[in-house]
Formats: structure tokens, sequence, C-alpha cells
């Protein structure tokens, strides 16, 4: 049944890599275990248990029963997959006494869920967190997949471990387990990080939101996929300015990794005013046999404006030439360049303003590159290629494509503009100008056109 769900997950991200990738490994639905599916009447969320501090009596009853617990955070390596390259994160809680070992999961959703798709594309896809016996999990979704398997058991109270407990069985719940998926600050890892803070009442976020980190969206992106050579240009056309602002440790956790690392670092005081480590102990219980992760992500601009130049240079020969095979070559490919990026640019245009994408797909300078006037310059450019003769239409249509394509270039010398998707300008800035530079100088006005146009005017002047 897993495999199965598998196959089906992998063909439907294959379907969608001009999307952003998913951050957090994609698990495929199970049953709740019966010890810990509480009985709920389906309609609204119901209010959480209050964190610590807030009851003595229930905390009292969360002591007793916290002494009996070990609560562990599990990050789980990437594989090649590419939606599974960010890694994954869950909580796991065991009853020393009854030997009930739980992994609590956020990571969940199903294709079957209705809308998925349109929820998918518009940043409304719903996800949920469930529980599984934490060997079985472990085993089937991460040892056979050969992806590592970290543990790092937290230095906890007895009250902060009861209360933890008890607010991820009421995550659980049929009415509670839903959430609406982020990418970057709602998914698997900020939700484990979040739970963990709730029962330290803030001071995981206080010790880790603190100074800027060279870390950014785009670069944390580009690092994991960076070997995928469909997603990665995808990846930078979609991320515009806020993908670009330095991320504090807190904000970097979204990424299981940092998490791990970060949790590692965290040193508090107990109500004594004694300091401890916040991870007790930090092991790896299945190192996997993969090839690690990159530490940081790739430098592409040289390749980007070799590539950027070399279409251009093509371009101008195909435009020279008078061959009608090698001018319909160069027809094709303007057809092709116009009419996909006049997509994506309109694609990327509704994202970054009606979807809740807009965060990080928003304020996009590579709108400049790409946008809906491609999709006229589709309609007209190729043809008066091809014949060497043209209206005003494409000449002004391919003027105004290369200046905004120039102007976007000129606005990364403004610091507030300013967006790193180098390799977006690198390619498509002298794509732009070649394309107009070989019509502008290659086609001229068609006389009967223009014939046509002066006795019109003469007839309205009349």
């Amino acid at each position: 049944m897993i495999k199965r769900l598998r196959s089906l997950q992998r063909a439907f991200a294959f379907a969608m890599t001009a999307a952003l990738s998913m951050v957090c490994t994609s698990m495929v639905p199970h049953a709740l275990p019966a010890q810990v599916a509480l009985d709920q009447e389906p309609g609204a969320k119901t209010p959480p248990p209050p964190p610590p501090g807030e009851n003595a009596v229930l905390d009292s009853a969360r002591a007793v029963r916290g002494e009996r617990l070990h609560i562990s955070l599990l990050t789980y390596g990437p594989t090649d997959v590419v939606w599974e390259r960010f890694g994954h994160d869950a909580l796991a809680i065991r009853d020393t006494v009854t030997g009930q070992d739980y992994a609590y999961n956020w990571g969940m959703f199903a294709f079957d869920q209705p809308n998925f798709v349109m929820r998918f594309l518009t940043g409304e896809t719903n996800y949920w967190m469930a529980p599984f016996p934490t060997g079985t999990f472990n085993q089937n979704n991460y040892i056979d997949d050969n992806r590592s398997i970290r543990v790092q058991r937290l230095a906890l109270t007895a009250v902060e471990r009861g209360a933890l407990l008890e607010f991820v069985i009421w995550n659980s719940q049929e009415t509670n387990k839903f959430y609406r998926y982020d990418y970057y600050n709602d998914n698997c890892a900020t939700r484990v990080r979040d739970a963990i803070d709730r029962v330290l009442k803030g001071r995981l976020k206080a010790a880790l939101d603190t100074n800027k980190t060279l870390l950014t969206w785009r670069s944390e992106t580009e690092r994991v996929t960076a070997s995928d050579f469909l997603v990665y240009p995808g990846i930078e056309l979609a991320l515009g300015r806020n993908a670009d602002n330095a991320l504090t440790p807190w904000q970097a956790s979204f990424m299981p990794e940092r998490l791990a690392d970060a949790i590692n670092t965290v040193i508090l005081k107990n109500e004594a005013g004694q300091r401890y480590r916040l991870a007790a102990t930090d092991s790896v219980i299945y190192a996997s046999t993969r090839v690690p992760m990159p530490i940081d992500p790739p430098d592409r601009l040289a390749m980007a404006a070799l590539l950027g130049l070399t279409i251009a240079g093509i371009v101008a020969l195909l435009a020279d030439s008078r061959f009608a095979v090698l001018r319909g070559l160069l027809v094709a490919f303007a057809t092709a360049w116009y009419l996909v990026g006049g997509i994506l640019g309109t694609a990327l245009l509704l994202a970054g303003t009606a979807t809740k994408h807009a965060p990080y797909m928003g304020a996009n300078t590579t709108l400049w590159q790409i946008h809906p006037l491609l999709l006229f310059a589709a309609l007209f450019v190729p043809v008066a290629l091809y014949r060497r003769q043209t209206t005003q239409i494409p000449r002004i249509l391919v003027s105004i494509i290369a200046l905004f394509s120039v102007f976007g270039l000129l606005l990364q010398l403004v610091p507030m503009f300013s967006q790193s998707s180098g390799v977006v300008l690198a390619v498509t800035v002298p794509v732009h100008i070649a394309l107009a530079v070989a019509l502008l100088r290659t086609t001229v006005v068609n006389p009967p056109l223009r014939r046509a146009a002066a006795r019109s005017a003469l007839s309205r002047a009349a």
C-alpha cells in the first residue's frame, strides 16, 4: 500500500516540477493508533490544553505522567527524490513503563482530498498530524529507503514532557489535526519546533530568534535542489525578493537539519538558575550511505551567462541566414521563447498576487523578464521574422520587451529592489535583446500595409 501510494506521489510531483518542491517529506495517510486517537464529534477546532504554568492542578498531574516519558526529536535525512531532499521531522514520545512509543508526524497529506491540485497551486493545501509506532515508522519509511535517522532526547522537565504529550494528543484529534501547509513558515519542522517552544513558554524562540545568519529561503532551496535541472531553474524564477532576506536560526529551522543543529546549541536555565542543554543526547541510529546534501548553494552565474550569450549569438546567426530552413528554426525558437515565457510570467504574476504563495513569490523582479506581454509577442514576432516583413506592432512589442528586460537588470543596482536571481537575468536579458535586434534589423515595414495605413489616415482627415 505504502509503495503504491509513493509511486503515485512521484508521478504527480514530477508533473508539477514548475512549482516549488515540497519542503518536507510527503507521507502517505495511515489510520490513527487506537491508543491515542480520541473520539471527537466533527466540528470546529477545540481549544488546546494550556501550556505549563497556567494551571497548578493540571501541572501536578502532568508531572506524574511526565516522569515516565522520554521525548526525542527525530530528524530524517533526504533522498534523491526532489521533494524528499529537504528531510523530515517528527517527535517521538516513549512511555518507559508501558513501552508505548509513538512518532508524531506533521507531514501527512493525500492526493484524493477534494480539489487537491487547485489547493496545491493556490497554497491552500491541507496537511495533518498523525502518530505511528516509532519503530515501524522508522523502518518502513526511512531505514528501508536508506535515509539517515538522527535522535536527540530533549531535556524537558516532567511537567513539560506531560504537557507536550497532552498537546500532541489534542493535535492528533480529528477536529484539530489539519493545518494549512506552508513551505517555509508552517511545515513538518516548524510544527515540531513550535510544539517544543510551547511547553518551554517561548524560551526556544528567544534563544534562536536572535542574530541573522547567511541563510535565506532561496539559498536553502537552491542548495537542496541544485542537482535537479528542472526544479532548480523553476525555483530561481519563482522566488521573489522576500526569499533573499537573511534568516535567524529560528526562521532557518524550517529545514529539519537546521532545526536539529539549532536544538543542539540551545542552553536554557532551570528554576534554580542552573544552565543545561536542551539536547540531552544526540545520536544517529541509522546512517545513510547516500551522498550528503551540499553545504552551500551552487554558484551558476557564469554558466548562466555563457548560456544566455550562446543563445543570443545563435539567434543573431539565424536572423542573418537567407535559408528558409534556418529562418524556420529561428521562428520556432522565438515562438517557444515568448510562449513559454508568457505562460510562466502569467502564472508567476498570479502566484505572487492572488495566492498564498505571495510571501515568497511576490515582489519578484523576474516579472520584468517574463510577463504576459510575451504572449502577444508569440503571436506577431515569429511571423515577422520568417517573412522579413512586419508591421509596427511586432517592432513595438520587441522594443518594449527588451527595454523591460534591461530595466529589470538595472534594478539590481538599487538595493531595495535587488534580488538574488542573477542566473535568470544572465539568460533572459541577452536573448530578449538579441530577438529585438534580429527583428528590428532584418525586417522592413510591409509597404502595402504602410500605404493602406496612409490612405486610412487621409480618409479620416478628409
